[in-house]
């Protein structure tokens, strides 16, 4: 591939229907307003259990000195610090981000880029802040208020696991180890299906 290629991304979600369309129509209109076409239109999904998904894979062909245009920056993640580490991670492989929304077009070593990164920085660090005050201030009311904390001795909260179970059963009953089993249902962490077998005893159920 050559370089200064110029890249699509549009972030498809089953949630938001509108935020998908605005997505493709804002970039659409991008394109024709230059009179250009992409060299592809890179479309991904996420789900609910991939929340954390990283979008590197999907570019991870495209070489430096290209350019990826989304309609805003968003599209990285759902939280903030996700956003600002992904931008982080396409800026450190030599690509050009353009979104649309934003009017932002960011590279590595520009002085704006650089400003933009370290505000958005704080901005992350802030929210980490607040969301622990928060927490703690009303862990500190509830307790005030003599209510007890933590959830009640015996009690099985839901789990996103849940909606497998039957071929968590089956797949454990076939002799399929754990890991295994998670990576066919398509979730990252093992560990967290690990706990989930252990606490409710499936093992013994099959």
């Amino acid at each position: 591939m050559s370089e200064n290629q110029v890249y699509a991304i549009i972030k498809y979600s089953i949630y938001d229907k509108a935020y998908t369309e605005k997505q493709a129509k804002s970039i659409k209109n991008y394109f024709n307003t230059k009179n250009e076409t992409p060299t592809d239109i890179i479309k991904y999904e996420p789900t609910y259990q991939d929340s954390n998904i990283d979008i590197m894979p999907y570019i991870k062909d495209i070489v430096a000195g290209s350019t990826i245009v989304v309609y805003n920056l968003s599209v990285f993640g759902r939280y903030t610090h996700k956003i600002y580490e992904t931008i982080q991670k396409i800026l450190d492989k030599g690509l050009i981000i353009e979104s649309i929304k934003d009017k932002y077009v960011l590279s590595k070593n520009d002085k704006l880029t650089n400003f933009i990164l370290a505000i958005s920085k704080r901005i992350v660090d802030m929210e980490k802040e607040l969301s622990s005050l928060r927490t703690k201030e009303a862990l500190y009311q509830k307790k005030l208020s003599g209510t007890k904390l933590g959830k009640p001795k015996g009690v099985i909260q839901k789990s996103k696991f849940d909606k497998d179970i039957e071929k968590i059963k089956r797949l454990l009953k076939d002799g399929v180890s754990i890991r295994k089993i998670s990576t066919i249902l398509g979730y990252n962490n093992h560990i967290g299906l690990n706990n989930y077998i252990n606490k409710r005893d499936i093992k013994k159920l099959i």
